[in-house]
């Protein structure tokens, strides 16, 4: 007898592959800012890296739990990537605005 996955644990396993990946580029593109950050924007001082935190974002993707979001000791670094207190991404508003700016009623929308 030969396994098949379903549509639906296949489609679950892809978006789990999705997520995993933008979630490893994401922290990929963080921790070369933060370098960038220390060796140019701080090269005169004692500033240096000082771990990481958490943060889930929700993206268009899903939500990426346990985004690792470098830090430095002064507290003076912020990633380009979003705010700091932003917990996701404006993906789904501009889906709405787009849908009203094409006709589609607020229930409809609803």
């Amino acid at each position: 007898m030969s396994k098949s996955i379903s549509n639906m644990d296949w489609a679950n396993q892809l978006e789990n592959a999705i997520r995993q990946f933008v979630k490893e580029k994401l922290e990929l593109i963080m921790r070369e800012e933060i370098k960038n950050f220390l060796e140019i924007e701080q090269e005169d001082t004692s500033n240096m890296r000082n771990g990481c935190y958490q943060r889930n974002l929700d993206a268009q993707y899903g939500r990426i739990e346990g985004l690792l979001v470098p830090r430095d000791r002064n507290g003076e670094f912020q990633t380009q990537l979003f705010a700091p207190y932003q917990r996701h991404t404006g993906w789904l508003e501009e889906a709405i605005i787009r849908m009203y700016q094409s006709g589609m009623s607020t229930r409809e929308i609803g």
